[in-house]
């Protein structure tokens, strides 16, 4: 069992592109599959209710305000959010002609633009790391080479870097986050909280305030991991994939895990070298 997940993670971390491009489109995927059942939100008196929310998007072009119209009607955008779903399950799939995955991470970028508006209360940070996951792999792709490859490659892994970085750096002038009860202040919401997890954390004072600043550390120093060519950047991804789950867990963002798991081998890849000619579904000989 243990050689069988230690290979799936090695088949995972050789091919940070192909890798990236699944989870990334599993992200997709069940974002989709809520939205689909979720009709009630875009009702009438809902929270996407398109009557209130198209005042959210004013613009002086006809064209950009029927597009936006017609896409909310609700027969066109569950069309929208089904196709979305064939595209993301092509790219689950051992599917590896260069193309076809070309296409439909295209798609799914293109259509989360479209369709941004229509669900503009509820996406969150997942939806932009997801965006930047298809549409990084889709330019990649569209060059055919391994260079173009490698280029989405390293977008990627920087963009996680500087994400977590720079949501560590926000952070830190927070008053809350500086005294350490950051985290039990959000678990006592209804949105975000766990009511078990805030009577630990209310119970256990020292801990809560040592858990929140390791939490800003990792986040803040987590550049700082790509230095001597990642030498601990594995100790730090397994941290952070901790992180997102227990956040998937604990506040129900199921989808970040997918989301920014989803980069992790190209993050190694950034600072440890890649070659695509080596991967599987970037290998132009089978494209």
């Amino acid at each position: 069992m243990w050689s069988k997940i230690r290979r799936s993670f090695e088949l995972a971390f050789s091919d940070p592109l192909g890798t990236a491009e699944r989870l990334g489109a599993a992200t997709q995927l069940i974002s989709s599959l809520e939205y689909l059942a979720c009709k009630a939100d875009r009702g009438p008196g809902g929270l996407n209710d398109w009557t209130y929310l198209r005042d959210q998007f004013p613009s002086n072009s006809r064209v950009v305000t029927r597009l936006r119209d017609w896409i909310a009607q609700e027969p066109i955008t569950q069309s929208i959010h089904a196709s979305r779903v064939l595209a993301a399950i092509v790219l689950i799939s051992p599917a590896r002609n260069n193309y076809a995955r070309l296409a439909c991470n295209a798609y799914l970028s293109a259509s989360q633009i479209l369709t941004y508006p229509r669900h503009f209360f509820g996406t969150d940070g997942s939806d932009q790391v997801s965006f930047v996951i298809q549409t990084a792999s889709a330019i990649g792709r569209a060059g055919a080479t391994d260079a173009s490859r490698r280029a989405a490659v390293q977008f990627i892994g920087a963009q996680t870097a500087l994400s977590y970085g720079a949501s560590g750096w926000a952070k830190l002038p927070g008053a809350a986050w500086q005294h350490g009860d950051a985290l039990t202040k959000i678990m006592r919401t209804e949105t975000y909280g766990d009511q078990w997890l805030f009577e630990q954390l209310r119970k256990y004072p020292a801990a809560a305030r040592a858990l929140c600043h390791l939490v800003l550390a990792l986040e803040c120093g987590f550049p700082l991991l790509l230095l001597k060519r990642g030498k601990y950047l594995d100790a730090g991804l397994l941290a952070m994939a901790g992180f997102h789950l227990a956040n998937a867990r604990f506040m129900g963002l199921s989808r970040f895990a997918w989301a920014f798991i989803a980069t992790y081998p190209s993050v190694r890849a950034l600072a440890r070298g890649f070659d695509p000619a080596a991967s599987t579904t970037g290998n132009r000989r089978k494209a």
